[in-house]
């Protein structure tokens, strides 16, 4: 047992920090006490003594293993006493097995392991008086049944007294005293059973009890014949060969794996499941290759060994080659156990197969049946006994009915650090316990990876973990180096590769190409240009084959690892215009649903996708709304990955397809944090440079100088800028809506990029210029709804700039007449705007009350709608409103909600007021255990505001 095992066990709640040194002291002792009784050891409990001789307790992993042969435990010699009589009983000599279970029971000398405590020394003092009980009847059975009835009676009146409840026991009682010529005192007896199980247990009768109480009142007088020890009468012949060939005890488990680690839950519920009440239970493991499932079985199957006293059958039903074992010769393995000489071996599977159920049909045996490859491999090797239990594993079995069916996935973190840890050495774990946490998770938890990291490890004591994790980085690499033995991860996953059809195989590889961290049936329809219920078929087989994983109806996944291995076989198995093809599906499914989403959420949606390159999907079903919103901030990670992918690719279609998607992006500004896309959206410019015509080049430009401004790198201002200003020159600064609607409506976005970029950094004289000419731009187009909002950009400035205090009054009339028209467009990401301009004049004019109440008003919209990036803005300034009447604590709790939603966008602009606003508020309460907080908010501040500053040229508006 493990020390932990042990302190488990001693201590039932929360054990004391010293409890692992209390058991090292105690086993030391025991060690010592034990090593003096039996010559082995010496002193200090070291694993061999003077004479050579073993310690009794040797130490193991983490723990302690007894070194005793079983007939020197009491326990464990029970129990070959008790499995010894019951076989003689089944060959036919009672008098053999009475002789047997009398000298077993006469070891006892009260209640087992008396005086102990703990939740372990409980639990097995219950298993061992249940043992003891059950020997008990049977003893006295096997003494009805060698005719002693009459000197019977006493032991089974004292037997009653310990087990009142015990109906066997009633029964024999019974019997006993109408074999006696005790007819009346029989029935008698039977009364008293039925009272006390009726009035102490809320029970009746049982049908057994019942059915000998009904002969008894018949006067059955076959109940008074005493078997014929000598079984003289013809059996049949499967019973003369169990008999001639005597049974017997097979033992064939293999070891569990000394490093056996977690599955705690897992375990529990197959014990509960194999040793509980249910007749012939089956239990199931499954997983992919690699994830444990043999282990678990191992370790489950010795858990419970003790309910199988007739023994335990182990097969691997996988030949080495890989292929599924015949059924046939995994029997004659079993029945050659079972003690049936070669000779006598049925032909036939089915022959095999009854004579290995009858063999079986008394015993209470386990069978484990390792690496099942279906249904009617295993079928031929369930026994049919209730007494019997079957623990299969299998990477997919889901027709095989089952008490209990486990899916084994990964390990849990901590278990895989612990794993690690105890192939390579606790040491690399406290050394570096970060880089061995993030070389367990690059292995995807898979516990035959992570013995092969902790292999490589201790064979390396000179390397940093951080050297094997840079190395984990190369899917090709990564896979070569997961080797335990002549085990490799790559050869577990080519076994189920290796079964699939040719089309699912090529699924299985196109499908790990894109960067998907997750797909749907839509997307993979896409990618593999298949019908969508065909698609489903597809992935639905490769679920089956426990090759890709679902997490929700629908949705799809690659383990890490088995996706590593599908895309270096595909690098391998596909042309190199067939991996273009695939990823370039991809980038087309992506750019449709997002199009799609800008058509379900934004008011110009028909205009900026009208001139999208041709799409061959239609994408995603996004929904309307709201639900189009979640649609896009749960999909960003996959545009952003595979967009880059894109990048390097190569080919022009790809790159211009997502182009399109990244240009389209910043539509949702205010939902999703655009700087996520940056580094898809930078490399996506070489790209098209190097392969695509001005067009894109320019919308490239655009699109990466728009994401850009929502990094936080320290360049990415000045990098922004230079990215919409090549737009502007590639373009043209006034092109007219006859050149087109991208150009002409990305022209007119860079001038209201270029216009907030200025204000941000506070050149308000550039950014009233910029914002002039959006307004301008807009007006041409003969949109109401995109002049209104193009007056508002221009508000906000005018808002903003302090050269413009005097006009307050008029910019809040405005602000009020353009809040009515966006109220009647239904345009509330541009009403929230206008609300908050209007807000920031009343600040900047000394109305701090009035300020706070109109940011209240708009804050309950901004949170409604999604609409992130308003909230924030709202949030800090209300703070700063708050600030100003007084209200310290009210500030203080804004300021904070800003902040985490600041730190969310990663935007320059946001994170500094939103620090700000936080520094000052927390000043004003003047508390002394929030001075330091204080400071280091506005130092913060002072740092992102010296940034904006230094990337532009111009002081960053510190007070406004």
């Amino acid at each position: 047992m493990t020390i932990d095992q042990l302190v488990d066990g001693l201590y039932d709640d929360d054990p004391p920090a010293s409890a692992r040194r209390v058991i090292v002291n105690y086993v030391h002792r025991l060690r010592t006490y034990l090593d003096r009784a039996h010559g082995a050891g010496g002193e200090g409990g070291t694993e061999t003594g003077g004479d050579g001789g073993a310690t009794v307790i040797g130490t193991m992993a983490d723990g302690y293993v007894l070194r005793l042969p079983a007939e020197r435990v009491d326990a464990l010699l029970f129990g070959q006493l008790t499995l010894r009589a019951r076989r003689a009983a089944a060959q036919g000599d009672p008098a053999y097995a009475a002789s047997v279970l009398k000298g077993a029971l006469g070891m006892w000398q009260g209640p087992a392991l008396a005086g102990l405590p703990g939740p372990y020394a409980q639990e097995q003092r219950r298993a061992l008086a249940e043992q003891r009980a059950s020997a008990t009847e049977h003893h006295l059975e096997l003494s009805l049944a060698c005719g002693r009835h009459e000197e019977v009676v006493p032991e089974i009146l004292c037997a009653l007294e310990a087990y009142p409840y015990r109906e066997r026991l009633h029964g024999a009682l019974m019997l006993a005293l109408y074999r006696s010529g005790r007819s009346a005192d029989a029935l008698l007896a039977y009364d008293h059973a039925r009272q006390v199980l009726a009035d102490e247990m809320g029970i009746d009768t049982g049908p057994a009890l019942d059915e000998l109480h009904a002969a008894v009142l018949a006067g059955d007088r076959t109940l008074l014949a005493v078997p014929d020890t000598a079984r003289t009468a013809v059996v049949p012949a499967e019973v003369q060969v169990r008999s001639a060939v005597g049974l017997g005890v097979p033992a064939q488990l293999p070891a569990v794996p000394c490093d056996f680690t977690g599955r705690h839950d897992e375990v529990c519920t197959l014990v509960a499941a194999l040793s509980g009440h249910a007749a012939h239970p089956v239990a199931v493991i499954t997983g992919m290759g690699g994830v444990g499932k043999t282990a678990l079985a191992l370790r489950t199957g010795h858990a419970v060994m003790g309910s199988f006293p007739d023994g335990q059958l182990y097969a691997e039903l996988r030949a080495p080659c890989g292929a599924p074992g015949d059924p046939a010769d995994i029997l004659a393995g079993f029945l050659t156990a079972l003690g049936v000489p070669h000779e006598r071996l049925p032909a036939s599977v089915s022959d095999r197969a009854a004579l290995f159920r009858t063999l079986l049909s008394d015993r209470a045996v386990l069978v484990v049946l390792d690496n099942a490859a279906g249904v009617a491999q295993v079928e031929p090797l369930l026994p049919g006994a209730d007494r019997c239990a079957v623990l299969v594993t299998a990477r997919a079995l889901a027709a095989l009915p089952a008490a209990v069916k486990v899916s084994l996935k990964g390990l849990e973190p901590h278990d895989s650090v612990e794993l690690i840890g105890k192939v390579a050495g606790i040491r690399r774990i406290e050394e570096e316990p970060d880089a061995v946490a993030a070389l367990a998770a690059a292995s995807g938890h898979l516990p035959l990876a992570l013995r092969a990291i902790g292999a490589r490890l201790a064979l390396r004591p000179a390397w940093p973990v951080a050297t094997l994790l840079s190395r984990m980085s190369d899917d090709a690499r990564l896979l070569g180096d997961l080797r335990v033995g002549e085990l490799t991860v790559e050869a577990v996953f080519e076994q189920s590769y290796a079964q699939l059809s040719p089309q699912r195989a090529r699924a299985f590889l196109e499908l790990s190409l894109p960067h998907c961290v997750e797909f749907g049936v839509k997307g993979a329809a896409a990618v593999l240009e298949l019908p969508e219920r065909e698609a489903e078929d597809v992935l639905e087989a490769l679920v089956d084959a426990v090759l890709l994983e679902t997490r929700a109806p629908g949705r799809y996944r690659y383990h890490d690892l088995v996706g590593a291995y599908a895309r270096a076989t595909a690098r391998v198995e596909l042309t190199d215009e067939e991996l273009r093809q695939v990823v370039r599906r991809a980038a087309d499914f992506l750019c449709a649903s997002v199009a799609g989403a800008v058509l379900a959420t934004q008011p110009l949606g028909g205009r900026l996708t009208a001139e999208l390159r041709p799409r061959r999907s239609a994408g995603e079903d996004v929904g309307t709304g709201q639900e189009a919103m979640r649609w896009i901030r749960r999909a960003l990670p996959t545009v952003a990955a595979v967009a880059e992918q894109v990048a390097g690719s190569g080919d022009p279609e790809a790159v211009a397809l997502a182009v399109d998607g990244l240009m389209l992006a910043p539509c949702f500004e205010e939902t999703v944090p655009l700087g996520t896309l940056a580094p898809a959206a930078t490399a996506l410019v070489r790209s098209a440079v190097a392969y695509c015509d001005e067009d894109v080049v320019a919308t490239a430009h655009y699109a990466a100088g728009v994401i850009l401004k929502k990094h936080s790198s320290l360049d990415c201002l000045d990098r922004s800028r230079a990215h919409l200003l090549k737009a502007l020159e590639i373009f043209g600064e006034s092109p007219a809506p006859s050149d087109g609607h991208r150009p002409f409506l990305t022209v007119l976005f860079t001038h209201a990029m270029l216009a907030q970029l200025d204000a941000m950094c506070a050149d308000f004289s550039s950014a009233r210029a910029h914002a002039e000419r959006s307004v301008e731009m807009a007006v041409v187009t003969g949109d109401q709804g995109l002049v209104t909002r193009r007056r508002t950009l221009l508000l906000q400035i005018r808002a903003q700039d302090p050269g413009s205090r005097r006009d307050l009054a008029r910019i809040r009339e405005q602000c009020r007449e353009l809040a009515g028209l966006l109220t009647c467009g239904n345009d509330v990401k541009w009403l929230i705007r206008a609300m908050t301009t209007e807000a920031d004049t009343l600040l900047y004019g000394g109305r701090p009350a009035e300020a706070a109440a109109l940011y209240r008003k708009a804050l309950p919209r901004a949170r409604t709608t999604g609409h992130a990036r308003n909230e924030t803005e709202c949030l800090y300034r209300l703070a700063e409103a708050l600030l100003l009447t007084g209200d310290t604590h009210a500030a203080v709790d804004h300021a904070r909600q800003a902040l985490q939603g600041a730190q969310l966008a990663q935007e320059h602009l946001l994170m500094a007021r939103s620090h700000q606003a936080l520094g000052r508020a927390l000043q004003a309460v003047r508390a002394e255990q929030v001075d330091g907080e204080a400071a280091g908010h506005l130092e913060k501040a002072a740092e992102l505001y010296r940034v904006l500053g230094r990337h532009t040229g111009s002081g960053a508006a510190v007070g406004h």
